[in-house]
């Protein structure tokens, strides 16, 4: 038994140091890479608190390397909050930091010093408190996943938005358990290798993933359309220029436009049209491209002062807008403006070339 025992612990070690290997080799990857910074340090960040997570959660490894692991609990605790800063700025091509995203570590930490410093009730509240801000984390990271999968122009990142909605909320749903679980009585020894081989599994799969990604997944500017026509074939040029014909023709302006009606309109499969508009045109999302075109037909239709007396609104939903609010986001996001207030500086130069 004893020796079974030790070569259960033995298999346990090289499993956790392979993954804690693999997830440092992520993080300076990670840090090499020169675009999307802030995404490259949350992933980076990630990588190593997995790291920490494979070492801290196995009391033997931590006995046997002589390793501080108070600093790697802490590593540990923090990794929820650090892959969801790194979906954060992986699916959302605008992302731009606010400080309430430091709200999610903040209290990860506070429920640490509960679950360390507390005894009895209060150290139980802060394992559920602990357990209840990953879990809102792995959720709400999902949702970004899902929410604009239909819409994301590219390959690579629609693939990890597939495995993130699939993986995620069974490996959460697997550590919130196993955790809670030990907080009543200690988890059977198998559990231990079955933690370690699941790690290693997944840590392969993520050194893989960052090895093999594709360039344009991460870019400098990933809200400004960067075209690469170059790239794609003789056919598919030739779709290219359909698909601006139709744009020209105010195709971008019918309501509740999808990329797949817009496929059927050209009689392409949507695999081959989210290529074309990104490779062609340069946008990594659908909303986006249709949000350009529909914001400077309207610029041309607030500044012209033959329709100075037609309502915004009514210019919203001529464009394609189910209502006025989503056209007045978009509208900001792009000049910095509101319809009214872009309408009356344009009008205004008008009259002033009109007097001079």
């Amino acid at each position: 038994m004893m020796h079974m025992k030790g070569a259960f612990d033995i298999v346990d070690l090289l499993l956790r140091g392979g993954a804690v290997a693999l997830n440092l080799l992520v993080a300076v990857q990670f840090l090499r890479w020169p675009a999307q910074r802030f995404a490259m340090t949350a992933g980076s960040l990630f990588a190593v608190s997995i790291a920490g997570y494979g070492l801290a959660s196995s009391g033997h490894v931590t006995d046997a390397l002589g390793l501080p692991s108070e600093a790697l609990v802490i590593a540990a605790v923090l990794a929820s909050a650090f892959f969801w800063w790194f979906a954060l700025a992986l699916f959302r091509d605008d992302f731009a930091w606010r400080h309430v995203y430091a709200l999610p570590p903040g209290l990860l930490l506070v429920f640490y010093g509960m679950r360390q410093w507390s005894e009895g009730p209060g150290r139980t509240a802060g394992e559920l408190l602990h357990q209840v801000v990953v879990v809102l984390l792995l959720i709400h990271v999902v949702s970004l996943a899902v929410r604009e999968l239909g819409d994301d122009l590219v390959d690579s990142r629609r693939r990890f938005r597939v495995v993130v909605a699939l993986v995620l909320p069974v490996v959460g749903l697997t550590i919130a358990v196993t955790e809670l679980y030990r907080l009543r009585q200690p988890l059977p020894e198998w559990t231990v290798l079955a933690q370690s081989s699941m790690l290693a599994t997944l840590s392969l799969a993520f050194a893989v993933w960052t090895t093999v990604i594709r360039q344009n997944l991460f870019v400098s500017s990933p809200s400004v359309p960067q075209p690469r026509a170059d790239r794609l074939g003789p056919a598919e040029r030739l779709e290219l220029q359909r698909l601006q014909s139709v744009i020209s023709k105010g195709s971008c302006f019918e309501p509740d436009l999808s990329l797949g009606s817009l496929a059927r309109q050209l009689a392409l499969p949507e695999h081959r049209l989210r290529r074309l508009i990104n490779k062609g045109l340069g946008y990594r999302n659908f909303a986006a491209f249709l949000n350009d075109h529909r914001v400077a037909e309207a610029k041309r239709r607030l500044a012209d002062p033959e329709q100075a007396r037609e309502q915004v609104a009514s210019i919203a939903y001529g464009l394609g807008y189910a209502s006025l609010a989503p056209f007045n986001r978009a509208f900001r996001e792009l000049t910095g403006l509101t319809p009214s207030d872009y309408r009356a500086q344009a009008l205004a130069r008008h009259v002033d070339s009109g007097n001079s």
